[in-house]
């Protein structure tokens, strides 16, 4: 086994759990920050298109955003075809995230530590070209 992935392996679970520790006093999941960080930082979007990019089932996302609606963190759009919804943040939502990008920015920045810029962009590209590759 490449001892890369491994690490990867290794390295998820802490991180999801220390993640979760920062969201749990505002009462969200890493799923739920997940969906309000792509919404403000990417705009409106489909369940089909977070289905997507996640790589995961329609019907995840479906539930997931059903429980922001259920916050007011999050609302819904029909097109024209009633079966397209466009998730919105809403002005609770975003000051939520505003509120919840500080805690994740922080829990972040101390993982950092003794890691350079240029360790942090070579991650990047690397990861990147995995994500291309795994999509092939």
């Amino acid at each position: 086994m490449n001892s890369m992935f491994a690490k990867f392996k290794i390295l998820h679970r802490p991180y999801a759990n220390g993640l979760q520790q920062v969201l749990s006093p505002y009462q969200m999941s890493e799923a739920q920050w997940g969906l309000i960080r792509y919404l403000s930082e990417v705009g409106p979007a489909t369940n089909s298109e977070i289905a997507l990019y996640w790589s995961v089932e329609k019907p995840s996302v479906t539930a997931l955003a059903q429980k922001l609606i259920d916050q007011h963190l999050i609302y819904v759009v029909y097109g024209m075809d009633r079966r397209k919804k466009v998730m919105h943040l809403t002005e609770e939502g975003v000051a939520k995230y505003q509120q919840l990008k500080k805690a994740v920015h922080a829990f972040q920045t101390s993982l950092l530590d003794g890691i350079t810029e240029e360790e942090c962009e070579l991650v990047e590209m690397v990861l990147e070209k995995l994500q291309q590759n795994i999509r092939k």
